[in-house]
């Protein structure tokens, strides 16, 4: 069932419930007061035929009263007089009897309502002025014309107003469903070819026009997903042509013709170089992967922040002897209690050793200054200094992407997949990362660590 033809049933029954209430309450209450003024009619009527009777035989109750219906109105009611011993003393219709247990409740109650076949009967005890009681029986057929047209007159309005209901539902559903089959429609138009297109977003601040928006968003991320694809396929492909072109073109070259042992040495060790650059570019892409698709489970624990930084350090110092690392300890916490911090020992070590190997791959003397400080009661940074050339404010956000690098490093060798992994590593580990510029020359990277905070339990 479609959610228009869902929703006009809806409206359908919830205004033909209210409505059909509002008519039984009409009707009702108009039948209760005209059943009231039938009582009192027929009170008065009755009260009346026997205040005749006993202004015209004064000692009525003393014997049995012959009914002469020349002497009396006609009337369609039947009114029944009995003395306090329950003998009829007066009938419209001398065949009519009451039982003498009803009798008994009027002279009782004083006034009872009753039925009476099938008619509708009041029984009232009526004193005479000769201190006689006498018990009178009213009976007669509740049937009111204007009870009848008041039916006839509700039935018509509830089914003409149900059909004009159900108009108005399907008609107020639809308009209400416009923006959504609106915005279905314009979702249709949006295809993996052109994620620019964005959905229409109405003044109106109401729930279709945040649905609107939470639809822009969404493709904002997804357009952006697809852009770091293209890119990402793109970069990868030119990363891994070169080394492997590179390889091939070596070895086609020095299987040509004869050559030396020397220079197949120097082929071997340029296709080692090579092959150590794809090794280098497949893992960080491996890790970044991981990472970012969240596939394999990250297991967190408690580490300490200087020792991994020396383990990086000289992890680095093995293929790259000539860095150099300066460690400035007038910061450091008195307690090394207070450099421990929740994290994966691994990854927080490959994200180290990226960010030292560039401070010194990019700085002028390959020298990096490495600082531990508490930067607030809460928080332990790390700051890497380098004396490299300043980044630009316009790069700062883009040096953290896949495979980006920079025009002003363009002759240093590099993937451009470190920063983007260490932007990967430190998010997992719900820390910051800060750029500043030192002076006029060098940068400065800086990461926020809180202390109490266990990642694998937060996130």
């Amino acid at each position: 069932m479609q959610i228009r033809t869902r929703l006009t049933l809806w409206y359908i029954g919830i205004s033909a419930l209210l409505l059909l209430s509002s008519l039984l309450f009409i009707y009702y209450s108009f039948r209760g007061h005209l059943w009231s003024e039938y009582y009192k009619t027929m009170q008065s009527k009755a009260l009346m035929t026997v205040a005749m009777l006993v202004k015209n035989n004064p000692e009525l109750g003393l014997h049995q009263h012959q009914n002469n219906e020349n002497e009396i109105l006609p009337s369609k009611e039947n009114i029944i007089v009995y003395n306090s011993d329950f003998e009829k003393l007066f009938a419209f219709h001398q065949d009519e009897e009451v039982s003498k247990d009803i009798l008994n409740s009027i002279k009782n109650k004083g006034e009872l309502k009753f039925s009476m076949n099938s008619f509708d009967a009041l029984g009232i005890r009526y004193t005479t002025n000769h201190d006689k009681d006498l018990i009178i029986v009213a009976k007669g057929v509740f049937m009111s014309e204007e009870l009848l047209r008041l039916r006839r007159i509700l039935a018509i309005t509830f089914f003409l107003f149900l059909l004009v209901i159900a108009v108005a539902g399907y008609y107020f559903s639809g308009q209400a469903l416009q923006p959504i089959t609106r915005t279905m429609n314009e979702l249709d138009t949006i295809l993996p070819s052109d994620l620019s297109k964005r959905l229409l977003v109405g003044k109106n601040k109401d729930k279709l026009t945040r649905l609107s928006v939470t639809f822009n968003k969404l493709l904002d991320r997804v357009e952006d997903v697809f852009n770091i694809q293209k890119g990402f396929l793109s970069n990868i492909s030119h990363e891994l042509r070169n080394p492997l072109s590179s390889i091939i073109s070596r070895i086609q070259v020095n299987l040509s013709h004869e050559r030396t042992l020397d220079d197949y040495k120097f082929c071997l060790q340029s296709v080692m170089q090579d092959a150590e650059d794809l090794e280098h570019i497949s893992s960080h892409l491996m890790q970044l992967a991981r990472i970012s698709t969240g596939s394999d489970k990250i297991i967190f624990g408690p580490v300490r922040l200087d020792e991994i930084l020396w383990q990086a350090k000289s992890t680095i110092l093995k293929t790259n002897s000539e860095y150099t690392f300066k460690f400035e300890t007038s910061a450091f916490p008195e307690n090394p209690e207070e450099l421990v911090i929740y994290g994966n020992e691994a990854l927080l070590k490959t994200a180290f050793i990226n960010l030292l190997e560039n401070a010194c791959k990019f700085s002028p003397d390959h020298a990096a200054v490495i600082k531990i400080f508490p930067s607030s009661s809460q928080e332990l940074a790390v700051e890497i200094k380098d004396n490299a050339q300043v980044i630009k404010d316009e790069e700062k956000e883009q040096i953290f992407k896949p495979f980006y690098r920079s025009n002003m490093n363009d002759k240093i060798k590099g993937s451009g997949i470190g920063l983007s992994l260490v932007a990967s590593i430190i998010n997992v580990h719900q820390a910051r990362l800060t750029l500043n510029n030192h002076q006029d020359k060098g940068n400065i990277f800086t990461v926020y660590f809180i202390k109490d905070l266990n990642p694998a339990i937060q996130t």
